[in-house]
């Protein structure tokens, strides 16, 4: 499997929830295109992926305050899944950091986080923003 593009992943009922997902894809996407260059930028990687870690620690975090907020009853579930998945991407940055393993990254970034990204956008994330969108509130990114 190869990063999906924008285009290419599900959509949910809020926006600003969709705006982030396309966020967060583009930065796996650049790192999968620095990784599959003929000579790669450890630093730019290295870079990239503590974007990437920052990026996903506000988007778990912005979404769990308003599962919290507004009293989501699958809370626990879904800030779980959140919880592991950060856990994961800041291991594969360890990882990396330690021993800049192109190959180790790729199959990551390449494949097991695109299948995950889907299936989260497709379950959690779909009930999540169909709960949250019976709600008047206003994000700011």
């Amino acid at each position: 499997m190869t990063t999906p593009d924008c285009s290419t992943i599900p959509q949910v009922a809020l926006d600003f929830m969709n705006t982030v997902h396309c966020e967060e894809l583009t930065l796996v996407q650049s790192i999968s295109g620095l990784i599959d260059t003929d000579s790669p930028d450890n630093r730019k990687i290295s870079e990239l992926l503590e974007h990437w870690v920052t990026h996903t620690e506000q988007h778990f975090e912005r979404e769990n305050r308003y599962m919290q907020e507004y009293r989501f009853p699958a809370y626990p579930v879904h800030a779980n899944e959140h919880d592991a998945a950060l856990q994961q991407i800041r291991q594969v940055q360890q990882q990396w950091n330690q021993q800049q393993n192109l190959e180790s990254l790729k199959q990551y970034v390449q494949s097991d986080w695109p299948a995950w990204f889907k299936n989260h956008i497709s379950t959690m994330d779909f009930i999540t923003a169909q709960f949250l969108s019976q709600f008047d509130f206003e994000v700011e990114l």
